[in-house]
C-alpha cells in the first residue's frame, strides 16, 4: 500500500436524488437531480515522505517475518524438546521394567534360599526393598512417561490453549 503513493489517485462520487414540492412529481423526469464529481489526488512533490513510508513499510514487514521466524523455531523447539522427553521416559520404563522383572526372579529365588535355610532373612528382605525402589522408580518414570506425551500432543498443537 505505501508503493501505491507513488502512483497517482483517481476517484470517481456520484449523487442521484429527487426535489420536488409536490408529492404527485416526486418520482418525476423533472424532479431528478445529480451530480458527479472526479478527483484527482498525486503526491508528486512529496516523494521523499512517500520512500520514508516506504522503507517503513518494509521494515515492518520484515520485522513481522522475524517475529513469524522465531515463533517457528520456538514451536519447533518444543516439539523436539516434548518428543525427547518422551522417548527418554518411555526408555527408562523400559529398562526399569526389565529392571523388575530380574528383580522378582532374584526376590523368588531368595525366598526359596531362605526357606531352604541356605540364606538369612535379611537378604531376602534386602531384594524385597530393592524390588519396591524399582517399582516406585517405574511408577515415576511412567508419570514422567505421560506428562512428556501430553507435552508431545501440546507441542504439536492438541487442540487447546492454556
Amino acid at each position: 500500500m505505501a508503493v501505491a503513493e507513488y502512483y497517482p489517485h483517481l476517484t470517481f462520487n456520484g449523487l442521484l436524488g429527487f426535489e420536488s414540492v409536490d408529492t404527485g412529481t416526486l418520482f418525476t423526469s423533472a424532479a431528478r437531480q445529480s451530480a458527479g464529481l472526479a478527483g484527482l489526488r498525486w503526491r508528486l512533490f512529496d516523494f521523499g515522505r512517500v520512500d520514508a513510508e516506504v522503507a517503513i513499510a518494509r521494515g515492518r514487514g520484515q520485522e513481522a517475518l522475524v517475529g513469524y521466524r522465531a515463533a517457528v523455531l520456538h514451536a519447533t523447539e518444543d516439539v523436539e524438546v516434548a518428543l525427547s522427553r518422551f522417548v527418554e521416559s518411555r526408555s527408562e520404563a523400559q529398562i526399569l521394567e526389565r529392571q523388575i522383572a530380574a528383580l522378582t526372579q532374584a526376590r523368588d529365588e531368595a525366598q526359596t534360599a531362605y526357606e531352604g535355610g541356605v540364606l538369612p532373612l535379611i537378604e531376602v528382605l534386602e531384594v524385597d526393598r530393592d524390588l519396591l525402589d524399582a517399582r516406585d522408580r517405574l511408577a515415576v518414570a511412567n508419570a514422567n512417561e505421560a506428562r512428556a506425551a501430553v507435552a508431545s500432543f501440546r507441542a504439536l498443537g492438541g487442540g487447546w490453549s492454556g
